[in-house]
């Protein structure tokens, strides 16, 4: 593999941290070996920012995150750079359908901000652990999100996330997990948040490094000049990679900073 690559994007669950949640020590001193020569290491997840912010004080990593899945870039300050939310109408028509649905987990994450329909469902107190963050009871009013996570069922979210698409083929909606159905505004990308930063970097397309394991990761792993899937991701996404690497849970993202850099 080549080195002239300035700016390395990474997914965080199942691609930066282990099963238990971990940065790995051998993955922690690979980063800090990338940042000390200087390049960026930008972490771009569906979380919302402060389910992030830990990992990057850990690494002592002062760059951007991409958050929401490329919905909300902040600076180290947490700061916002960019900002997508779901449009008004949009939004409206959205929660006119999940009325519904309210035995689900249904979560409207406005930067900072995570609103649950009821934080003491099992699903939202998984997240809460997870992350974490503890939500509080969404209010009454219109909220325009960055990302509506919906929570449930497997086979009822497959069900919901094929009404929901043919419903609002304008906005982006996809799984990030079999249980997890994630909404957006249809700009709302990796890729595009990869694109954004490009400018403020000062890097081009073929000079950024991108690690991914799932299909919320795909626009992203098709874009990167190096593109790397995790050993852990499915068939479908490795295919798609330029470089497959070991699991999360194998130090995969520090075997291939180590042999670049």
């Amino acid at each position: 593999m080549q080195t002239h690559y300035k700016a390395i994007f990474s997914d965080i669950d199942g691609t930066l941290i282990t099963s238990d949640h971990k940065i790995s020590p051998k993955t922690e001193l690979a980063i800090k070996n990338v940042l000390a020569k200087g390049l960026p290491f930008i972490p771009v997840s569906a979380r919302p920012p402060l389910a992030i912010t830990p990992y990057m004080e850990q690494l002592g990593n002062k760059s951007a995150i991409i958050c929401f899945s490329g919905a909300l870039i902040l600076n180290a300050d947490l700061e916002p750079l960019y900002n997508v939310v779901i449009e008004k109408a949009d939004q409206i028509a959205l929660d006119e359908v999940l009325k519904d649905y309210q035995h689900m987990g249904i979560n409207h994450y406005v930067q900072s901000e995570w609103y649950s329909n009821d934080p003491n469902l099992p699903s939202v107190q998984r997240e809460e652990r997870i992350t974490q963050l503890k939500s509080v009871k969404k209010p009454d009013e219109l909220i325009q999100a960055n990302k509506v996570l919906i929570m449930g069922d497997a086979s009822e979210i497959l069900a919901l996330e094929n009404k929901l698409k043919a419903q609002f083929p304008q906005l982006s909606i996809h799984r990030s997990l079999p249980e997890y159905l994630e909404i957006m505004h249809k700009s709302a990308t990796k890729a595009n948040a990869i694109r954004f930063m490009e400018s403020i970097l000062n890097v081009k397309g073929e000079e950024v490094i991108a690690f991914g394991d799932n299909f919320n990761d795909l626009d992203m792993l098709e874009y990167a000049g190096l593109s790397v899937a995790m050993g852990n991701a499915p068939d479908e996404i490795k295919r798609v990679a330029k470089h497959v690497t070991l699991s999360n849970n194998e130090d995969g993202i520090a075997i291939v900073l180590n042999e670049l850099f």
